[in-house]
């Protein structure tokens, strides 16, 4: 078996010394003694190394050293450090002992030393460590962690109070606790006492039992409501004379004085976040219950104690805004689904009650003149559930009170004769009211109704309760005026929902990826980088001519995403006007500006969890460049006259087909926005680089443009086909549909011609078939044939010989030829 000393570790220690035999000879002596030493160093570095590896539990360090530091050096490191030592020292001069005593050393060893000197040295010293003032620091931080983490997280007066009494009980004896919170926007203080019956156990004094031998009965109720009668700032020990002047000042004190022998106190000022007086006092039977350093003991843990009372109240305070919020939200539900009055007032009292305890409940129409039942609705409390009450005779008189309700008030007192006229007026006769509460009904600047509350209990009010029934009074204006606000809501609501509906259906269309047409090379790149970034969210910046079919790999893009759901919302921002874009993207609120006599969302709103287009994105003003970045980097927007951003979900696609990059360095571009936007590009190819789709393209349209027009198109000449091939197409796709559509209007065969040959000043491209190589564009061969018949025939255009008996065309038709072609003919 392990004897008790055995149980106990053996202390660790560093011997800091250059000399190994002096070193050594330490070594064998403290060993012997118990000592565990866990090392030799020679020098200050090596001795550094040493206890950052494992830290002693004192040091024996001689002052002078091999190497540039000395041992004071080392003492000042192992002070930081927190970690004991002593001196080991020979023939100091007075100059090197003043340093040496600056590090604050626990003890010095003279050389030669004796073994007893030795061992005596480093228990003192030890000990000294032990009870420092770092020692009493750490005892100090623990105990306020302690108390932290009892009281912190406790959202309940009375459960923190108790917890606070046994927190302190278990530093500092006591009697009694008392704790008063007095806010400076609440009237009535929070006050708590608590007896200590058995260690660590605690009965509540209620506040009547304690001062009813001091006062009237009447007044109990207003010194509870409006003061506790205890000191506030004046912190401090109070015994003897000081604590007689207490008694005389404040009738609580007296009051356990002579109830339960109370001899002195403890009182501990709180201050907290918001104004505030609040004090903990502590009580003692015993004229000297309580001493200096306890006091101080007990005020070290004041800020964890006030740390939870701040978390307390404002746990309080975000849980009654979320009462009112509630309360606000059951009665506008209320209103908007009950029938009649009858129905809806009980409801409105229940939501109330939730919020502040009431027995009863009337709203009085104030424009009303007649004194019947319609004026005034009342509900009482009757089982714990709201009933209506049938019209009283009295409330006749109610109507000569209306100049009362024209202003906030809270009616306290049970004895005046208003406050029985009024209980009479609502409740009938012989109604036990004792406290009101009442504010105006406001609709359009004007009072047309109050809200009237009543409780059997005195006192049940206070201001705060007023301000809080005044903010929510504004739900109920809107609901009273024949409900209209809540109809026009529901017609709002249904309004919105026709022109998402019809949005919907607008930019719907019944393109979708299977109907791009199109089998060449370079469409089926484009294809295969839409399904590689369909299924993400990245943005996606799609380029091309215009003509290309952009909106429809935008579509294909939206099609293929985890967005598929949602309609995409398309924005084409080359067509709206620049003081309206805004508008459009982000919405406005009623007023925001002349014109705005409603609220709108904007496009990006509707969009959220979908896709939004921004078609012509290059054709975006500055200014709405730089919150169209703000959109892409925070995720959120804000209206025109909003008063905070809305956060939204939205994938972007844009498109355009101007060179960005040309923009930028022009300056009409913001660089930092095209970057956010550029971050997967998709090129649309020309028609005249995947001419292979050409007559894909051809025979798609003629199936279209027949059943559009109603006429059988079975295909299209070869001749026709050859132009088309040798044409630059300028106007992409779209062109090609347009020049089939007018050759169908004018087409006489089933077989499609060209109505009149493609002219372009355009140079046929290099991606031409190998087999139209050499072929020159049909405007310069044109030219070239006009120009040499003119040269032939003398610049003569009619006539025998002419220019257009060459050409064999008629002379007119050779004139418009030339003017076309910018081709003037010099007199001969």
């Amino acid at each position: 078996m392990l004897s008790p000393n055995e149980l106990v570790p053996s202390p660790t220690l560093l011997i800091v010394e250059d000399e190994f035999m002096i070193a050594n000879d330490l070594r064998r002596i403290l060993e012997k003694a118990g000592y565990q030493v866990i090392g030799l160093a020679g020098s200050v570095p090596e001795a550094i190394t040493m206890v950052e590896k494992q830290r002693p539990d004192i040091v024996l360090l001689d002052i002078f050293l091999d190497g540039d530091q000395t041992g004071i050096d080392l003492a000042h490191w192992l002070r930081e450090k927190n970690t004991p030592f002593v001196y080991l020292s020979a023939n100091l001069t007075s100059r090197v002992l003043e340093l040496a005593k600056e590090t604050h050393p626990f003890g010095f060893l003279n050389k030669p030393f004796r073994e007893k000197d030795v061992l005596s040295t480093l228990e003192i010293a030890r000990y000294r460590h032990a009870h420092s003032e770092e020692a009493r620091l750490r005892q100090q931080q623990a105990l306020q962690m302690a108390v932290n983490n009892a009281i912190v997280t406790i959202q309940d007066r009375s459960q923190l109070c108790l917890a606070i009494a046994d927190q302190i009980d278990q530093i500092v004896p006591f009697s009694f606790f008392n704790l008063r919170i007095g806010l400076s926007d609440e009237t009535a203080s929070y006050w708590l006492m608590l007896q200590k019956i058995a260690p660590g156990v605690f009965e509540r004094i209620a506040f009547t039992s304690l001062v009813q031998s001091e006062l009237r009965h009447e007044r109990i109720d207003e010194l509870e409501r409006e003061s506790v009668g205890q000191p506030g700032a004046q912190g401090g020990i109070f015994t003897e004379t000081a604590f007689d002047q207490l008694c005389e000042r404040y009738p609580t004190i007296r009051s356990c004085r002579d109830r339960f022998g109370v001899r002195s106190l403890a009182v501990f000022p709180i201050q907290l976040k918001r104004e505030s007086s609040t004090t903990i006092l502590l009580s003692s039977t015993l004229a000297d219950g309580f001493s200096r350093k306890e006091y101080d003991t007990i005020s070290l843990i004041i800020p964890q104690i006030a740390l939870a009372l701040n978390n307390l109240l404002a746990y309080e305070e975000i849980e009654a805004h979320r009462q009112t919020k509630a309360t606000e939200l059951a009665i506008v539900t209320a209103f908007r689904n009950g029938k009649d009055r009858g129905e809806i007032v009980p409801l409105v009292a229940k939501a109330l009650n939730n919020l502040l305890p009431i027995d009863g409940l009337a709203i009085f129409r104030i424009e009303s003149t007649a004194a019947s039942s319609a004026t005034t609705t009342v509900v009482q409390k009757v089982g714990g559930s709201f009933t209506l009450l049938p019209a009283q005779d009295s409330v006749a008189a109610l109507t000569g009170m209306t100049p009362w309700f024209t202003e906030p008030a809270d009616q306290q007192s049970p004895e005046t004769e208003k406050q029985r006229r009024l209980a009479e007026a609502v409740y009938g006769k012989g109604a036990d009211w004792k406290s009101f509460l009442y504010v105006p009904i406001m609709s359009k600047g004007q009072t047309v109704a109050s809200l009237l509350l009543g409780s059997k209990a005195p006192y049940a009010f206070t201001r705060k309760d007023v301000l809080v029934l005044q903010e929510i009074s504004s739900q109920i204006a809107l609901a009273l005026e024949n409900l209209i606000a809540y109809e026009r809501i529901r017609d709002l609501s249904e309004q919105l929902e026709q022109e998402k509906t019809y949005l919907t259906e607008e930019i719907k269309t019944g393109h979708n990826f299977e109907e791009i047409i199109g089998t060449s090379l370079a469409l089926k790149t484009v294809f295969e980088s839409v399904g590689q970034v369909a299924k993400t969210d990245s943005t996606v910046l799609i380029t091309g001519e215009t003509g290309t079919g952009k909106e429809l790999i935008a579509r294909a893009v939206h099609n293929q995403s985890n967005r598929k759901n949602r309609s995409v919302v398309k924005v084409n921002c080359a067509a709206l006007p620049p003081q309206l874009i805004e508008s459009e993207l982000f919405g406005h609120e009623r007023g925001s500006y002349t014109g705005a006599t409603e609220k709108r969302i904007g496009k990006f709103e509707l969009a959220n969890g979908s896709t939004i287009f921004l078609d012509e994105i290059g054709e975006l003003p500055l200014e709405l460049q730089a919150k169209l970045l703000r959109v892409i980097q925070e995720k959120e927007i804000e209206r025109l006259g909003g008063k905070g951003p809305i956060q939204v979900d939205v994938r972007i696609i844009a498109a355009t087909n101007r060179n960005l990059q040309q923009e930028v360095t022009a300056g009409r571009f913001r660089s930092d926005l095209y970057y956010r936007l550029n971050v997967f590009p998709i090129r649309l190819p020309p028609l005249r680089e995947r001419l292979e789709d050409l007559l894909p393209l051809t025979t798609h349209f003629l199936q279209k443009i027949g059943k559009k027009l109603g006429k059988p198109l079975t295909g299209i000449a070869n001749s026709s086909l050859q132009q088309m091939r040798h044409y630059a197409w300028p106007g992409n796709i779209r062109e090609l549909e347009h020049v089939l559509e007018r050759a169908a209007i004018l087409s006489r065969t089933t077989t499609l011609e060209l109505a009149e040959p493609l002219l372009t000043g355009l140079a046929i491209p290099s991606v031409v078939s190998p087999s139209a190589a050499g072929v020159e564009p049909l405007q310069t061969t044109m030219r070239t044939a006009i120009l040499a018949a003119l040269a032939k025939s003398g610049n003569r255009i009619r006539g025998e010989g002419g220019a257009a008996e060459l050409l064999n065309i008629k002379p007119t038709t050779l004139e418009a030829r030339m003017k076309k072609l910018n081709i003037t003919v010099r007199p001969v």
